[in-house]
């Protein structure tokens, strides 16, 4: 991609992508607490403590863009299909950090 070509559509695509990263890593909080049989506020304190579980739940919420990616490719907004695969780009960035460093 050539970023010289930026268009108002892979904003949207980006931010789409980091908004429903950040919606589905509630969900995912929620999932795993009730699954494990603990409350949501110590999901959430082992979230934000504990950088494996971190970089685990952001993980799995970056599956909820496959949903927004393919109906994108689908109606052929490829602006829109370029900034949700930005975000997950970004979102990879950050599970590394919080898995290795």
């Amino acid at each position: 991609m050539n970023l010289r070509n930026w268009t108002k559509g892979h904003t949207y695509g980006f931010l789409i992508g980091l908004a429903t990263t950040i919606i589905c890593c509630f969900i995912v909080l929620g999932i795993l607490a009730w699954k494990d049989g603990m409350s949501y506020s110590r999901s959430w304190n082992n979230f934000v403590f504990y950088r494996v579980m971190t970089a685990k739940v952001i993980s799995l919420a970056s599956i909820g863009s496959l949903l927004w990616f393919h109906t994108f490719l689908k109606k052929e907004k490829w602006g829109l299909a370029m900034g949700v695969i930005l975000a997950t780009i970004v979102n990879l960035i950050v599970i590394l950090y919080f898995k290795f460093i």
